[in-house]
């Protein structure tokens, strides 16, 4: 009795690190200064984020929904373009260090914020759609605020790979993942709402656990994340990522 005592305190504290290691390596919003090695990993997976996001923004009118800090912004702007409107319900001190003329920064709820419909080119939702109460009211938001042609970048962490690594489900690991996506659901969600087939990406990728060493390959790829940049790349049958990402472009005007 007093063994299986012994035994059930040390799987709920085992259960415990699990959990309290994964909502760590999961982070999902960079600081605004990198302290420790996850949070250098999240400051450039954010870059990488931002460094994807830059090659469609050259004279667009971009939105970037829960851009937080503003870590990233830079490299939106060195693409020059028209203008980047971040809104974030927790907004800090971004403005004050970049005083861009075309960068605006919006405190506010982006399903209660009032933007014209068809007023941007762009939207980024990075990091942001699980924060978000009420899915299909945000896309529906979404499409309205994009002109004809518009694209949209999005992206997911991969609830499946997290359990995977972790033996639990995203919503175990912190309550505010209630709302995740697999990669085909969140597909089909866009298809959904665009009416158009998605690009899809995929950021820290891990070769897919099938086959002989897969168990190996898919623990040694964190040691890779530590000395590598976090480039957003497209997706083979063969890879899988920690985040899925996707791009969909709004159908033109008939």
């Amino acid at each position: 009795m007093e063994a299986a005592m012994i035994l059930s305190g040390l799987g709920a504290m085992i259960h415990h690190l699990r959990r309290k290691l994964a909502r760590t390596i999961i982070i999902d919003r960079a600081p605004t200064k990198a302290r420790s090695m996850i949070e250098r990993i999240a400051r450039r997976r954010a870059a990488g984020n931002y460094m994807f996001a830059s090659r469609f923004v050259a004279g667009k009118d971009v939105l970037d929904i829960g851009g937080g800090e503003g870590t990233g912004h830079g490299y939106l702007l060195a693409c020059h373009p028209t203008r980047v409107v971040s809104i974030d319900l927790h907004a800090g001190t971004g403005e004050k260090k970049n005083p861009d003329s075309r960068l605006t920064y919006l405190h506010g709820d982006f399903l209660r914020y009032r933007f014209p419909d068809n007023s941007f080119d762009v939207l980024l939702c990075i990091g942001t759609i699980f924060l978000l109460p009420d899915h299909d009211a945000a896309f529906r938001k979404m499409d309205r605020l994009l002109r004809p042609g518009g694209i949209l970048i999005i992206n997911c962490i991969n609830p499946e790979l997290i359990c995977r690594y972790f033996g639990m489900r995203l919503h175990d690991i912190d309550i505010k993942y209630g709302k995740s996506y697999t990669a085909r659901e969140l597909s089909d969600t866009l298809v959904q709402h665009f009416h158009a087939i998605p690009d899809v990406y995929v950021q820290q990728p891990v070769a897919d656990p099938a086959g002989r060493y897969a168990a190996i390959r898919m623990w040694i790829a964190p040691l890779r994340w530590l000395f590598s940049r976090h480039s957003v790349c497209a997706s083979t049958p063969r890879v899988v990522g920690v985040f899925n990402y996707f791009v969909v472009r709004k159908a033109a005007s008939a």
